[in-house]
């Protein structure tokens, strides 16, 4: 092989390192402050439809820091470790936008976004969006939360 082959095949090994060393330092940014706007994250908006006189369902904080938190659960809920988390928890083990909690009308509904830990519910992991009920658990890292309803 002559010198410069071996020479670019160098420079190439070397482009191909420092992207995949950038892509990692972005997905840990992200994980750690929080996706930018625009770029998939999303954000706490109330639903008009679920306002009423009567007492609204929460989620509340059962086991682990943060212990006896409570959101009212309105409209779509973001939980995690991020600052604009709707409920920003403080777990290790939690994404910066773990899981999501919405309603379609006629219950809740909790997605993990995509979160490294995965979410559990009632000792299960799920794998796509799953309805919750009063006094179903959810896990999200090592912080346990009760959906509680009227």
């Amino acid at each position: 092989m002559s010198g410069l082959l071996v020479g670019l095949l160098k420079v190439a090994f070397l482009a191909v390192i420092w992207l995949f060393i950038a892509s990692v330092a972005g997905v840990i940014k992200s994980d750690l402050f929080g996706a930018k706007a625009g770029t998939g994250a999303l954000a706490a908006q109330p639903n008009p439809k679920r306002r009423g006189s009567r007492r609204t369902a929460q989620l509340l904080v059962t086991n682990g820091p943060g212990q006896g938190d409570a959101v009212p659960l309105t409209g779509e809920i973001i939980v995690g470790r991020a600052p604009d988390a709707t409920l920003d928890i403080v777990d290790d083990f939690a994404s910066g936008h773990h899981a999501r909690f919405y309603s379609d009308n006629e219950s809740w509904i909790v997605a993990d976004l995509q979160s490294t830990n995965g979410t559990v519910i009632n000792g299960l992991r799920i794998g796509r969006p799953t309805r919750v009920g009063n006094g179903d658990m959810v896990r999200i890292g090592r912080t346990l939360l009760r959906v509680e309803e009227p």
